[in-house]
């Protein structure tokens, strides 16, 4: 009996060795403890991160965002999306050096956060993947941050940057911080007044430096392109006055058929009738306007001011 209960002290003790081999260090995030596992097993949580709950890469691996410093994310344009200028898409490329060589390639975006450190793999990711959509939504004309749009340029929400980045919001505003603060983009906050005590927010103009082509080697090439660009525009814009031009004359000829009048002194003669001039006074109006006041005129009614 004495060699009996020798033998189980031993084997309690090898147990309890065993067992304090096993399990790992609780790591408590969000509220939410580690799991213990089995030497060799990875233990894996469920955590709360900036945008829900997710599945963090490892237990203890010191990020919640999923980020692996090996395999870093980029930004990836969207399929649909055509090809944007070969000086854009080299761009997009050789900023990707700035996460390997921060303090090499982009010093003043490494040191964005007032220390003397390197600034961390997880924040080098982000700040690369905003940078890349914004690269991507570049206009090489004005260099700002947006989709053109009927009147205007309609720029990119951070929502919505955050979407297209693959990223939080939070995570993507931190970005945008240090991309200013390094002076690579410049901010210009736009609302409405609406009253006394109300305002109505829109998009921020954003801006990429012209700064930044030079530092990648491109900044003699980006005055080329810009005027190209230009060109297109330009090229564009008088289509589409074309267009309306042909709309309001098609619309004149109609018209003249339904009421029997003569053609009107004012538009060159291209086989269809014409209007007259567009008052001086009140400034150059666009084609459906100008339609507009034709067909008020027509009508015996005063012309909308």
């Amino acid at each position: 009996m004495d060699g009996f209960f020798a033998n189980m002290s031993g084997f309690a003790g090898q147990a309890v060795d065993f067992c304090a081999s096993a399990v790992t260090a609780d790591d408590s995030v969000g509220g939410v403890a580690a799991s213990a596992g089995v030497a060799g097993v990875v233990a894996v949580d469920v955590v709360a991160g900036e945008d829900g709950p997710r599945e963090a890469k490892k237990a203890g691996s010191g990020n919640r965002c999923g980020h692996d410093p090996s395999s870093p994310r980029f930004f990836d344009p969207p399929e649909k999306h055509k090809d944007r200028p070969l000086i854009l898409r080299k761009l997009a490329e050789k900023i990707r050096a700035y996460f390997d060589d921060p303090r090499l390639t982009i010093p003043s975006l490494d040191l964005a956060n007032g220390k003397d450190r390197q600034q961390r793999s997880e924040r080098r990711e982000a700040c690369l993947a905003v940078l890349g959509c914004m690269i991507h939504f570049l206009d090489l004309v004005t260099l700002r941050v947006g989709i053109p749009a009927q009147g205007g340029f309609g720029g990119l929400t951070v929502p919505y940057l955050a979407e297209l980045s693959g990223l939080g919001v939070r995570r993507t505003e931190r970005a945008i911080g240090d991309l200013v603060k390094a002076g690579l983009v410049t901010v210009c906050p736009l609302c409405q007044r609406k009253d006394d005590l109300t305002y109505k927010g829109y998009a921020a103009i954003r801006t990429v430096s012209a700064a930044v082509f030079a530092l990648f080697g491109l900044g003699r090439w980006l005055p080329h392109e810009r005027d190209k660009a230009a060109a297109r525009l330009k090229k564009k814009r008088r289509k589409q006055e074309a267009a309306e031009l042909a709309k309001v004359r098609l619309a004149l000829g109609s018209l003249a058929n339904k009421t029997g009048q003569p053609g009107m002194p004012g538009l060159p003669d291209h086989g269809g009738a014409s209007a007259p001039n567009p008052p001086k006074a009140d400034g150059p109006k666009g084609a459906l306007e100008y339609l507009a006041a034709i067909k008020s005129m027509l009508n015996g009614k005063d012309p909308p001011l």
